[in-house]
């Protein structure tokens, strides 16, 4: 399925982005579910930021998520705020809109799997 956004191949590009207001609230698990590992992964609190991703919109646009002065590792199912960077205040919200969206299709998906998992290990084979 088609999210909207991809991978920034060009990574130059992030140069000058910058948080408009734009946040999601999803745990890190959920994250990289839908984006994979983080660019940037230094996940023991030391400094400003502990993990980011470079994303672009299917316009180019390039945005990053990533976590602000948590000063503290983050736990793997914590839900906590992601800010969302870009060039504009147009990019920045339309990554919140398809990260939204994706973050809901992937809970669907998670939560269907695991009551087939319950299911079946209650009735097992036939």
């Amino acid at each position: 399925m088609d999210k909207g956004f991809t991978r920034l191949q060009d990574t130059d590009s992030i140069s000058g982005t910058s948080f408009h207001g734009d946040v999601v609230f999803a745990t890190l698990n959920e994250l990289r579910h839908i984006l994979g590992e983080p660019e940037y992964d230094q996940n023991d609190g030391s400094d400003k930021v502990n993990m980011e991703w470079y994303m672009q919109l299917h316009n180019g646009s390039p945005f990053t998520i990533y976590d602000w002065k948590e000063y503290a590792p983050i736990h793997p199912n914590k839900r906590i705020e992601w800010h969302i960077g870009g060039h504009s205040k147009y990019d920045t919200h339309l990554a919140k809109q398809l990260l939204s969206e994706a973050l809901v299709l992937a809970n669907d998906e998670l939560n269907h799997t695991m009551n087939f998992k319950r299911v079946f290990a209650k009735y097992g084979d036939y």
